[in-house]
């Protein structure tokens, strides 16, 4: 299943997917298999059930890392 990051804790090392089914998925680090994640990216994953939530997210692949763009307030125009 394919879905985005919605909210990733670093230091608490779990976060939550928004699965294209509209459901949301929780991720802990021990499911991420190396992979870095953060808000906003884009992922696929395997969802599975346990005794605590029917939404769990495992075997992650990052599809897509999407990073913040900074902009310093000036754009610069070509003039020709």
């Amino acid at each position: 299943m394919h879905g985005r990051v919605t909210r990733y804790h670093h230091d608490r090392k779990y976060g939550f997917i928004r699965g294209d089914d509209g459901n949301t998925y929780f991720i802990h680090q021990s499911n991420l298999n190396g992979e870095h994640i953060n808000s906003g990216y884009f992922v696929f994953f395997k969802p599975f059930q346990n005794d605590r939530s029917d939404h769990n997210a495992r075997d992650l692949v990052v599809i897509e890392a999407v990073e913040r763009k900074r902009t310093h307030g000036k754009t610069h125009k070509k003039h020709g």
